[in-house]
C-alpha cells in the first residue's frame, strides 16, 4: 500500500518538477533551435508560466535581423492571461494581454522587406476547408500596449519615420459583443502626438474614429513626391481633429468631418530653395464623402504665404517644380477612372477660401539685369468655390513694390470661363522698380513716373467689353544704354509726345471683341491694343502733341514752300511757332527737318531767275520781267540763237552756265536751311534740339519732288 503512494507522490514530483523547469525547457529550445525555426536568432531574458492563472509571461525577448546582429523585434515584456473555464462554454477567452515597450523595425527594399523570409510560401499556409456551420466563440479582454515604437525605413526613398510611446488600449472584443471600443497614442516623429479612439458597431455594422494630432512632421511625405514634383522637402506641422464614420458592410462609405492647421510649413524646391513658405493654414472640414467622391470644406484661410516666384531663360521655378508631374503619363490614371459602368464624378466646394496678409516676390532673370517685384499685404477671398460654380466672386488687394497698390473685384464662372467679370485698380506704382524692363525693351531706364490703370472686363454671351484707363504722371526717361532694344515700336518717343502740359500721360482704351473666335485670348487683345496706341503716337506724334499747343497737326508734319523761295512766310512762321512751343515745354526732343524738291524743275525756275537778273544789269532795267516779255525773250535770242523757239526754262536753262546754276541751286538749300535755323536760334531753343538738313533728291520718288520740310520728332 505504502508502495504505491510512494509510486503516485514520485509520479507527482515528477511532474511537479516537470512543470517547474517546462518554461526553462521552452525557452532554451526556442533560443537554441530558433535559426532552424525562423532562420534569425532569438533571445529570450525570462519566460514563466503561471499554471494557477493559465498564463504566460516572457520579458526581454529579441528577435534579431539576418545579420544576427540588429534587432528586427523586441519587447520588454508580454503577458497573456488565458481563461480555461470558458472552454466548457466552447469559447475562447482571454483576460488581459499585455505588451511592453515593444519594438519593431521595418525596412523596404526594391525587391522586398525585411521580413520578407519570415513569410511561409503561399502553398504551406494551405489549410483544410472547414465546412462546419459552427460559430467560433472567442473574446479578448484588457488588451493593452504601452511604450512601442516602431522604426520604418524606405530605402527606395530614403524615407525613415519613427513612432515611439505608442499606447494602445482595447478593453473588450467578442463574437457577441455588440460595439467595442479602442484606443491608441504614440509619438510620431520628433514633437508629434497621435491619439486615435474608435467604436465599433457590430450589430449596425458601422463604426467612428476619432483622430486628433497634435505637431506631426509632415516631412517623410517629401520622399514620396519626388517623382511627381521636383521637391527636396515639404515640412509642417501637422494638429487636427478628425471625425470619421463608415460602414463595416461597405468599406467606401466613409465620412470625415473635423479641422486641421498645418504649421511653420514649407517647400523647398529641387535646387534647395525655398519655393513657398506659410506659418499656418486652417481647414473646417463639412464633409468628405469618400463613396460619392464628394469633398466640402466650411473654410480654408492660408496666413502669411510668401511666395518666391524666379523666371529663367527657360522657364520659371514654379513650372520646373510642376515638370515631373506634367510629364507623368496619365493614361492608365483615366483608365482606371472610366472603367465600363463607372460614371462616378469627383465634385468638390469651399464655401470660404482667404489669403491674409500674403507676400510674392517675383524675380525676373531674363532681363539684362535682374527685376525683382514685390506683391506685400496680399489679401484674397473667394466665396463658394466648387466645380459647378457660376457665380464665384473673389476680391483682392495688395501692395506692389511698397508704393502702389492693387485692388479689385472679380466674378468667376466655373462652368464657362468666358462668362467673367473684372474691376481692378492698379495705383500709384513706381515706374523706377521697372527700370530693367524698360531698359530691356526699349533701351532706356526709367527716372521717375507714376503708373496708375484701371480695368474693367465684361465677358458674356460670346462679346467681350473692356474698358481700360491709363495714367503715366511725370514721366521721365534717363541716358540710353548701351543695349539693343528689344522692341522695335519706339515706345520711349511714343510716351514722351504723348505727355501733356501737367507731363500727364492719360489713355482711354475701350477693347471689344468676340470670345467665340477660337484664337480669343483676353490678355494678348489688350496688350494689342496698347502697342496700337503707342505704335500710333510714334508713327504720328504731332497728332499727340498737337493739344499742347491748340494747333492742326497736319501742319506740322511739312513745312510747305515754293519754288525758289527763301524767306519765311506768315503761315509758316505760325507752323515754326508751334514747333517752338512744343519743344520749349518738351526739352528731350530733337526736331528735324528734312528739305525736299524737285532738283529739275528748281533748276530750271532758277536758271530764268539767273537770266532775268542778267537781263536787268546789261540793259539797266529796275522792273522784273515777265517770262514773256517781248525785250527779255529778244535778250536770250541774241545770247542764245534760236532761243525763241524754246520754252523759256529750257532756253534759260541752256544760256546759264552749268557750273553757275548748280552754285546757285546748292546756296538755294542752304539759305532755306539756314533761314530754319536762324529762326529757332532767335527762340532760344537749343541747337541740339534741331537738325536742318537736305534729302537725296537724286534718288527720291516722284510723289514726293516739292519744295518742302519734312519735318520729324525723336528724342535726343
Amino acid at each position: 500500500m505504502k508502495k504505491r503512494y510512494y509510486v503516485a507522490g514520485g509520479l507527482l514530483l515528477i511532474v511537479a518538477a516537470l512543470l517547474f523547469f517546462l518554461s526553462s525547457m521552452v525557452k532554451n529550445y526556442l533560443v537554441k533551435n530558433s535559426p532552424g525555426l525562423t532562420g534569425r536568432k532569438l533571445a529570450i531574458k525570462e519566460l514563466h508560466f503561471n499554471y494557477w492563472k493559465a498564463a504566460v509571461s516572457a520579458e526581454g525577448v529579441v528577435l534579431y535581423e539576418k545579420n544576427q546582429v540588429d534587432s528586427f523585434i523586441a519587447f520588454q515584456s508580454l503577458t497573456v492571461d488565458f481563461s480555461p473555464w470558458k472552454l466548457l462554454h466552447r469559447e475562447y477567452s482571454f483576460s488581459q494581454i499585455s505588451l511592453v515597450e515593444p519594438q519593431l523595425s521595418i525596412e523596404q527594399y526594391a525587391d522586398g522587406y525585411n521580413f520578407s523570409d519570415l513569410i511561409p510560401e503561399d502553398d504551406s499556409l494551405a489549410v483544410a476547408e472547414n465546412t462546419s456551420d459552427q460559430l467560433i466563440r472567442f473574446s479578448l479582454y484588457n488588451l493593452k500596449m504601452t511604450g512601442g515604437k516602431i522604426r520604418l525605413y524606405d530605402q527606395t526613398v530614403e524615407n525613415r519615420i519613427t513612432v515611439s510611446n505608442l499606447d494602445f488600449s482595447l478593453p473588450l472584443i467578442a463574437w457577441d459583443n455588440h460595439q467595442s471600443t479602442v484606443g491608441a497614442g504614440f509619438h510620431l516623429g520628433e514633437q508629434g502626438t497621435v491619439q486615435v479612439n474608435a467604436l465599433v458597431d457590430q450589430q449596425k455594422q458601422c463604426y467612428t474614429v476619432d483622430l486628433s494630432t497634435t505637431d506631426v512632421q509632415i516631412k517623410p511625405v517629401s520622399n514620396y513626391l519626388t517623382d511627381y514634383f521636383d521637391v527636396s522637402s515639404i515640412r509642417g506641422l501637422l494638429t487636427s481633429d478628425i471625425h470619421i464614420s463608415g460602414s463595416l458592410a461597405d468599406l467606401m462609405n466613409v465620412q470625415i468631418t473635423g479641422w486641421g492647421k498645418l504649421s511653420n510649413a514649407s517647400v523647398i524646391d529641387g535646387q534647395g530653395e525655398t519655393l513657398l513658405s506659410v506659418p499656418e493654414i486652417r481647414s473646417r472640414i463639412k464633409e468628405l464623402d469618400l463613396k460619392n467622391y464628394a469633398f466640402n470644406f466650411s473654410s480654408i484661410e492660408i496666413d502669411q504665404p510668401a511666395l518666391a516666384v524666379t523666371r529663367g531663360k527657360e522657364q520659371t521655378n514654379v513650372e520646373q517644380f510642376f515638370a515631373p508631374l506634367l510629364a507623368e503619363d496619365t493614361t492608365q490614371l483615366v483608365q482606371l477612372t472610366m472603367e465600363k459602368g463607372d460614371q462616378q464624378t469627383t465634385s468638390y466646394r469651399v464655401d470660404t477660401l482667404k489669403v491674409n496678409r500674403g507676400s510674392l516676390r517675383f524675380a525676373d532673370h531674363t532681363l539684362n539685369r535682374t527685376c525683382t517685384i514685390d506683391l506685400t499685404e496680399l489679401n484674397v477671398e473667394l466665396q463658394n468655390l466648387s466645380d459647378s460654380s457660376t457665380r464665384m466672386p473673389i476680391s483682392f488687394n495688395t501692395k506692389i513694390n511698397k508704393s502702389g497698390r492693387f485692388s479689385g473685384q472679380t466674378m468667376v464662372n466655373m462652368q464657362d470661363p468666358f462668362d467673367f467679370y473684372l474691376d481692378g485698380k492698379l495705383q500709384n506704382v513706381d515706374l523706377v522698380s521697372f527700370s530693367p524692363y524698360s531698359e530691356y525693351y526699349i533701351a532706356s531706364p526709367f527716372t521717375q513716373g507714376w503708373f496708375s490703370y484701371a480695368i474693367r472686363v465684361k465677358m458674356a454671351n460670346g462679346k467681350l467689353q473692356n474698358e481700360n484707363d491709363i495714367h503715366v504722371g511725370e514721366l521721365e526717361f534717363g541716358k540710353k544704354t548701351g543695349d539693343k532694344p528689344y522692341v522695335k515700336v519706339p515706345v520711349r518717343l511714343a510716351l514722351y509726345v504723348m505727355k501733356d502740359a501737367k507731363d500727364n500721360i492719360d489713355i482711354n482704351m475701350p477693347v471689344s471683341g468676340s470670345t467665340d473666335d477660337p484664337k480669343f485670348k483676353l490678355g494678348k487683345i489688350i496688350w494689342g491694343a496698347f502697342v496700337n496706341v503707342l505704335s500710333k503716337a510714334a508713327l504720328s506724334p504731332f497728332k499727340a502733341m498737337a493739344g499742347l499747343v491748340g494747333t492742326d497737326p497736319e501742319k506740322m508734319e511739312y513745312l510747305n514752300l515754293a519754288y525758289l523761295q527763301d524767306t519765311l512766310e506768315n503761315d509758316q512762321l505760325k507752323t515754326l511757332a508751334s514747333l517752338a512751343q512744343i519743344m520749349q515745354k518738351k526739352p528731350d526732343l530733337l526736331v528735324t527737318f528734312i528739305q525736299r524738291t524737285n532738283e529739275e524743275l528748281e533748276k530750271e525756275k532758277l536758271a530764268v531767275k539767273l537770266a532775268k537778273a542778267n537781263y536787268m544789269a546789261e540793259q539797266n532795267v529796275v522792273d522784273l520781267p515777265t517770262d514773256d516779255d517781248s525785250k527779255f525773250r529778244q535778250f536770250l535770242n541774241a545770247k542764245l540763237p534760236a532761243a525763241d523757239s524754246l520754252d523759256v526754262e529750257v532756253a534759260c536753262s541752256k544760256y546759264i552756265p552749268d557750273n553757275q546754276l548748280n552754285q546757285a541751286f546748292v546756296e538755294l538749300l542752304q539759305q532755306r536751311n539756314r533761314m530754319i535755323s536762324d529762326y529757332f536760334a532767335e527762340q532760344q531753343i537749343p541747337a541740339g534740339n534741331i537738325y536742318v538738313g537736305v534729302a537725296d533728291l537724286e534718288n527720291l520718288p516722284d510723289e514726293i519732288r516739292r519744295p518742302e520740310f519734312k519735318v520729324e520728332v525723336s528724342l535726343k
